[in-house]
């Protein structure tokens, strides 16, 4: 059965790419292919490292937010028409960016509820106030909004389940036109970083190869697996690029094997688990 694997999905973890050229050697088939919203995510922390004064601003402000009633309701009062300061976290894809755009959006009440706050209650509320004044922060708000936004945006696609995989691979090309189209420095290493991280999903590029035989763009298959049959090749239709699938997975097996189950009766697991596979589809 060994020919029936046509697709192995992973993250770009070093372990992972070795891992894909070993089962190579059994699966002649197999076209291994690295998360692309990984990739994207990767993207974004080198935009995230680009602007540490950016970073610095959204750290500490979620730092005196974070579990402090008083300020929040201080929040609410002068600004009730606004959202929280949002609460990124450096392992979800997206996040940073997303908050970036928060305060590109909310700048000027942002700075006003701060100055309200004594600095003498927590150090991240001084800090905060001493890089929200800079010189930078203002255009190096716009800068990120206006260039990398589609990074995001584009994540939060990649999300959707049952794509085609044209349509996937079309989100991706729209992403590296618009990257390439910043400018500054900062644009440039970030394109560059996007660059490195397409060059290395080796996958991706048969996969594209192959999404044009099947869009009728190209006839070319010379340099496709030798033991890819024509009848394999429409099967890709719907590959995935992502591996947000097996993460929606870890997340419902977690939920039904979770500790408090403690009168999980074994005949049920069965309709549990069709239930959770059937949730969102029309």
């Amino acid at each position: 059965k060994h020919d029936d694997v046509l697709l192995f999905l992973s993250d770009a973890a070093p372990y992972m790419v070795k891992c894909g050229k070993s089962l190579n050697a059994l699966y002649s088939k197999m076209v291994h292919v690295t998360c692309a919203a990984h990739g994207l995510h990767r993207t974004a922390e080198e935009v995230r490292g680009q602007f540490s004064t950016i970073d610095k601003i959204i750290s500490n402000v979620k730092n005196f937010f974070k579990k402090s009633p008083s300020r929040v309701q201080i929040f609410k009062t002068h600004a009730p028409n606004i959202p929280l300061p949002p609460e990124p976290v450096i392992t979800r894809w997206g996040t940073w960016l997303n908050a970036s755009i928060y305060y590109c959006e909310y700048y000027k009440q942002i700075c006003e509820i701060v100055e309200m706050l004594d600095s003498e209650y927590a150090l991240s509320i001084k800090i905060a106030k001493k890089n929200l004044v800079k010189t930078c922060v203002k255009s190096n708000l716009v800068y990120i909004k206006s260039n990398f936004k589609v990074l995001s945006d584009s994540i939060l696609k990649l999300q959707s389940k049952n794509m085609p995989l044209a349509e996937s691979l079309d989100i991706l090309e729209k992403v590296q036109v618009q990257l390439q189209m910043a400018q500054g420095y900062d644009g440039q290493k970030v394109y560059k970083k996007f660059e490195t991280v397409l060059n290395k999903n080796s996958g991706l590029k048969i996969l594209k190869q192959i999404s044009k035989i099947i869009g009728g763009e190209s006839d070319n298959m010379d340099d496709l697996h030798e033991d890819l049959t024509t009848n394999d090749l429409s099967f890709y239709k719907f590959a995935p690029i992502t591996s947000v699938d097996v993460e929606r997975s870890f997340s419902i097996y977690k939920n039904l094997l979770t500790d408090n189950r403690r009168s999980f009766k074994l005949e049920n697991i069965r309709k549990h688990l069709l239930l959770q596979c059937n949730t969102g589809k029309k």
